[in-house]
């Protein structure tokens, strides 16, 4: 094994080449060194110095070169390599080091090329923020062919016993914004000891604010009307819930019913009227807008 391990170690730590030419140089160096001694030193000596070791390098270069292709003079340095990668263990960086230094061309043509992409491709670069170019490929890949929610394409259909659903063309034609929290649930956090439970207490209600222009003749503002005097008439009684109950269906992502896929996302609940706000102003030549708030009926009712 020690045999072994002396040519492993000139491999992978001289680079095959590079261990005999050290060798030159350090002996000529010697040699040299004890010239310029024994002419007592001086820059004279120091010259005669650096002549020797350059003329010692240049000697066994020459002969390396001579007696040694220069074919086989890469494959030892490619051997090097990958002995060193085999060292560690990397079997993938060895083959690519093979492959890469084109000693297979006659073998395997236009594998070199094939592994300078394969090696360019799969290593992380810092022009790809840390990763490798095949990785930012799927990337762009993936966001390419996803599209993405836009929050201006939605689609609303409100329909109840009261009116039926014609309402839907124009809350669909006039909504400007619409706002709400599908998902609420309230809790507590309650010490046991040094350390904080989560206890959950119940699924809140669910507030809708939608705001939507009018037509001159208060189409919207009447339907509106029309639902809270159901709910609680003007000598103080209120309704029952079959009476002002409306259904509520947002659909995200597209405008018309015929454009919206099966799979498309949805929320639909049951509401009745809470708050109506209009807002008017000599000031300013605008579209009228108002804001209608719509509170859940009831969390455990399904549609």
């Amino acid at each position: 094994m020690s045999l072994y391990n002396n040519v492993s170690d000139a491999l992978s730590s001289r680079g095959g080449i590079g261990a005999p030419i050290d060798g030159a140089t350090s002996i000529a160096s010697r040699i040299s060194k004890g010239a310029a001694d024994m002419m007592g030193g001086g820059e004279l000596a120091k010259a005669v110095t650096n002549i020797g070791g350059a003329m010692g390098v240049n000697v066994v270069r020459n002969a390396i070169n001579k007696h040694i292709p220069i074919e086989s003079q890469r494959a030892l340095h490619v051997g090097g390599g990958v002995l060193g990668d085999l060292m560690r263990g990397d079997i993938n960086a060895a083959g690519l080091r093979i492959l890469d230094s084109g000693l297979l061309n006659e073998y395997l043509p236009g594998m070199s090329g094939i592994a300078s992409q394969a090696m360019y491709w799969g290593r992380p670069t810092p022009l790809f923020v840390g990763i490798s170019p095949s990785e930012a490929k799927r990337i762009y890949e993936m966001m390419r062919y996803t599209r993405l929610s836009k929050k201006n394409l939605f689609l609303i259909e409100v329909s109840s016993s009261l009116m039926g659903d014609w309402v839907s063309q124009w809350f669909n034609m006039f909504a400007t914004e619409l706002d709400y929290a599908p998902f609420i649930i309230s809790g507590d956090k309650r010490k046991v000891g040094g350390a904080v439970i989560d206890s959950v207490q119940s699924s809140e209600p669910v507030e809708m604010h939608i705001t939507t222009m009018d037509d001159q003749f208060g189409t919207i503002k009447r339907w509106y009307e029309q639902h809270h005097a159901a709910t609680v008439a003007r000598d103080g009684t209120v309704g029952v819930p079959s009476s002002y109950a409306i259904k509520f269906k947002v659909v995200h992502s597209f405008i018309t019913r015929g454009s919206t896929p099966s799979g498309a996302y949805e929320s639909i609940g049951w509401f009745r009227p809470s708050n109506l706000e209009v807002s008017l102003s000599r000031r300013d030549d605008g579209m009228q807008e108002i804001q209608m708030s719509f509170s859940q009926i009831d969390t455990f009712v399904k549609v």
